[in-house]
């Protein structure tokens, strides 16, 4: 099979693709809710769906470092590799 053809494929249908990674997302963290740990180890455990905030809390702040520390340290200008 064509790589080209499938990452053509991808990107024509990636808000398809959003729309489908989203969903799973909400599905887990309603599952989260459904599904509680036998024994948790912490009190925070408890919470119906605090595995799946605890995800989404780590995600967000993952992404806000890598945008605003680590994305300035290792970006190089335009037509840095050119010279």
């Amino acid at each position: 099979m064509d790589i080209v053809k499938i990452l053509e494929t991808l990107r024509d249908n990636s808000h398809k693709l959003k729309l489908l990674w989203w969903t799973f997302l909400a599905f887990t963290v309603i599952l989260n809710i459904f599904i509680k740990p036998h024994h948790p180890h912490f009190e925070w455990e408890k919470i119906p769906g605090a595995w799946g905030i605890f995800g989404f809390v780590c995600s967000v702040f993952l992404i806000l470092f890598m945008k605003k520390v680590v994305y300035p340290l290792i970006s190089r200008p335009e037509g840095y590799y050119e010279c």
